[in-house]
């Protein structure tokens, strides 16, 4: 009600205070049309857009006062954001069907893909990020593999980090709460000539849930170390970028019960060290073509210690040992992930109306796990790809392109898209957009060889892929709607949208009973058809208010029970700023998701913030908040329990 009767106010006394603007906002934003570059890899006016984008810009993360990058796209619509098995297994999901190590959207950082390679899946606890470094997250919500390739599928996430000039000087932020989440997080930038640079550090503490379903206590909770350094250089007509960084990441795993007798005797660990290097350098050769080529390497090493205690018959069945007592020992669970990626980008403005940009690459995928895969496995990929922006008249675009990929493992598949935009005006389109993609089978999906090695060098029986799986195809139709008006700053996008998916992979990956070696459950696949509407609106206020609105219903047509466990048909989410004065500002956001995993989800967030001058460019903010639980339900997972539903924290920032 505070928010709407502030909105009311602003449409009916439009000669604005200009002395209490807050200064996140400047008259540049409302007097500018937003231009986005994920749809097409070129930077166009999002009016001219033929796909689905949200847009988390600078203002929007400042603003949220979110910890986690992740966390931002609950205000995405269609998007859920939780933890599953343990609080350091974060799970982004888009249309759901899939509540574990969610694998249907690619996810890039700077144009680099942090899907990893041996268990497909995002591991957003490891990424070298952190989320003060992000200058805005574009989200293409829908199938885009003729711009990104193999499992673009079900939408694409692109996170965008700040240029070092944007953050010149020094800055730290902590966050602290009851529950005893910790984050501190520092950077320094400078500047040099053409050259500029940031390093900024972070050290994270999440407690974890508290109690199982059965109200015995969990062993949860994590922590990470995360650095990160990155150094540009900008000409007339050349950019560099060399982009580092590392991650350290304990994460407590609950113990585990094998059988009756059979069980853990320790509190399990799992250390995960990442590291990753990102060169990319741009030439604009004439005034019209510009070439870019970009190489990156990300590894990922995780290893997780249990001890264990084996009952005779246990150990007979598993290991095909003999024993008359039980047996003590231990065994790792190891796995090291790599990816190589090159690709060389043209760029090419043929005329005022054609645009084209075409790209080849050559991707190296690789994991090596003697629990998993008995051994190393590799994966290649080559592409290439072209994408079109024509502009019939002043009212039509025309966005449409492909990928052709070969994969050693699944074959050749093209991935095409066309999309059609009518400008109503400027500010104002109406689009439509069909696109298909393909999800090929990961490394685990082809080459699982999975066994229990224990320290004294004794295997267990093997369950082995077979066969593999094959790819997972899908159709997506869409129509939208898309008016921004800038003197107002409110932008409103509406989306209604058919998805047709063919071959969606259930098999399930689990370890065999034992006693022989035993292929994989595999070729258990879904057809489902997916209808649903997407809205949001974003409304930023010349008094420094700011909300935005999101709202997604989707309608599965299956009988898959796993499939709809998974998937929420209703989801909302609201975001409020409000300055009280010049200094103080009262925040606010709320979340619900119905039946996500047979549970309704309601969320609410809600703070003080007070921001002062420090004299010169040096600044401070600080606050207080208060985040609830309104549904009493355990968190998607019935073993994902929480002693305390409400807790307070505190937290600061000071920039000079």
């Amino acid at each position: 009600m505070l928010f709407g009767l502030n909105a009311w106010a602003e449409l009916e006394n439009l000669s604005f205070d200009l002395g209490v603007l807050d200064s996140s906002f400047d008259d540049d934003f409302f007097n500018s049309i937003p231009v986005v570059v994920t749809p097409s890899k070129i930077a166009q006016p999002r009016v001219d857009v033929s796909s689905s984008l949200s847009v988390l810009d600078g203002d929007f993360i400042r603003r949220i006062n979110m910890q986690y990058v992740e966390d931002l796209l609950q205000f995405v619509p269609g998007f859920a954001v939780f933890p599953y098995k343990a609080s350091s297994q974060k799970i982004v999901s888009y249309h759901g069907t899939q509540l574990e190590e969610y694998r249907r959207i690619q996810v890039l950082v700077n144009g680099r893909s942090v899907y990893s390679a041996g268990k497909a899946r995002v591991e957003w606890a490891t990424l070298p990020l952190n989320i003060e470094d992000v200058a805005r997250v574009e989200v293409n919500r829908g199938p885009n593999a003729a711009s990104y390739g193999i499992n673009s599928f079900f939408a694409v996430v692109n996170i965008i980090t700040r240029s070092p000039l944007e953050t010149l000087g020094d800055s730290i932020s902590a966050y602290s709460s009851a529950r005893g989440d910790y984050r501190l997080y520092g950077q320094h930038s400078g500047l040099n000539g053409d050259w500029s640079y940031r390093a900024s550090v972070s050290t994270n503490n999440v407690d974890g849930f508290d109690t199982d379903n059965d109200g015995e206590e969990r062993h949860d909770g994590h922590g990470s170390n995360v650095g990160n350094v990155f150094i540009q250089k900008e000409t007339a007509t050349s950019f560099f970028d060399l982009d580092v960084g590392a991650s350290s990441l304990k994460a407590n795993i609950d113990p585990s019960e094998y059988a009756a007798g059979s069980y853990d005797i320790n509190d399990p660990v799992r250390q995960t060290d990442r590291e990753h290097i990102k060169l990319s350098y741009s030439k604009q050769v004439t005034s019209n073509h510009e070439i870019k080529v970009q190489y990156y390497y990300d590894r990922a090493d995780q290893n997780e210690y249990h001890s264990v205690v084996l009952t005779p018959g246990f150990y007979a069945a598993f290991f095909g040992g003999s024993s008359v007592t039980n047996v003590y020992d231990s065994y790792v669970v190891d796995l090291v992930e790599t990816r190589q990626d090159i690709e060389l980008q043209s760029t090419w403005e043929v005329s005022d109306n054609l645009r084209v940009i075409s790209a080849a690459g050559y991707r190296l995928d690789e994991a090596n796990s003697e629990h998993y895969f008995s051994g190393k496995v590799s994966d290649e990929v080559f592409r290439l790809s072209s994408n079109m922006e024509y502009r019939m008249g002043n009212s039509w675009v025309i966005n449409t392109g492909a990928m052709l990929e070969n994969t050693q493992m699944g074959g050749t598949f093209l991935s095409p898209k066309f999309g059609v935009t009518y400008k109503i005006s400027e500010q104002e389109a109406v689009r439509f957009n069909v696109s298909k993609a393909i999800r090929t089978p990961d490394l685990s999906d082809q080459y699982f060889k999975w066994h229990y090695v224990l320290s004294n060098g004794e295997s267990s029986y093997t369950t082995y892929a077979d066969q593999g799986e094959d790819a997972e195809k899908i159709t997506s139709y869409e129509i939208g709607y898309y008016h921004y008006w800038p003197g107002q700053g409110l932008s409103i996008d509406a989306k209604l949208y058919h998805d047709e998916i063919k071959d969606m992979v259930l098999s399930r990956k689990y370890f065999s009973q034992g006693g022989v070696d035993a292929a994989l459950e595999e070729g258990v696949v879904e057809n489902i058809d997916i209808n649903g509407v997407e809205f949001e609106l974003d409304w930023r206020f010349r008094s420094g208010a700011m909300t935005r609105f999101t709202y997604a219903y989707q309608d599965t047509q299956t009988d898959n029970k796993r499939i709809l466990d998974s998937t929420s048909p209703v989801m909302m989410s609201f975001f409020g700023s409000q300055p009280l004065t010049e200094q103080w500002f009262l925040n606010g956001y709320y979340w619900y998701g119905e039946k996500l995993n047979g549970k309704d989800y309601e969320y609410l967030n809600t703070w003080l913030s007070y921001k002062l001058s420090l004299g010169g460019y040096s600044k401070a903010t600080m606050g207080f908040g208060m985040e609830a639980r309104l549904d009493g339900n355990a968190l998607v997972s019935r073993h994902n329990n929480l002693d305390k539903d409400t807790f307070y924290y505190v937290f600061s920032n000071v920039t000079f």
